[in-house]
């Protein structure tokens, strides 16, 4: 009845609305859920994202990081004692049986770091070294979604 009264322009204008929110929908939420140093490619390629929904939908039941509450838990109680403090866990969408480089500035060197994932999510853990960074937010930990597994502890570079 209320739906007679709209002409050909409403439906396609609806039809294209509802196909770029179906579209562009999936983007909003791996941007949400993401590091900030990949999310924006969610946006600029936003196929990459049903990619992303599909790896979230299927995660295996007994991943042990299933959220970013475990794995800020876990990172800080790896850092209890130390200089290091845990700032904020973000997660990693990574390609995937791709390795994953990781580069940053300690003090007056460059760091670079190669991981190669066993999954597609990685936890990112950011945190800083007053002593090395200052202020600066750092890389100190990567872990594995999956496993729980510590795929970088930024503690074997500081060594050196």
């Amino acid at each position: 009845m209320m739906f007679r009264h709209h002409g050909t322009r409403f439906w396609v204008a609806l039809g294209l609305a509802a196909a770029v929110f179906v579209f562009y929908f999936p983007s909003l939420i791996a941007y949400r859920y993401t590091a900030d140093t990949q999310n924006s490619a969610f946006l600029s390629h936003p196929w990459r994202s049903w990619s992303f929904l599909y790896t979230a939908f299927t995660v295996p039941g007994d991943s042990r990081l299933k959220t970013s509450g475990v794995a800020f838990r876990k990172a800080d109680a790896a850092f209890e004692g130390t200089a290091l403090s845990v700032v904020q866990v973000r997660l990693l969408f990574l390609p995937k049986n791709k390795p994953y480089t990781l580069s940053q500035q300690l003090g007056a060197r460059r760091v670079t770091v190669t991981v190669l994932p066993p999954y597609r999510f990685v936890w990112e853990v950011e945190g800083t070294d007053s002593a090395v960074a200052g202020e600066r937010r750092l890389v100190i930990m990567l872990l594995d979604y999956r496993s729980g597994a510590v795929l970088y502890d930024i503690r074997k570079d500081l060594a050196g």
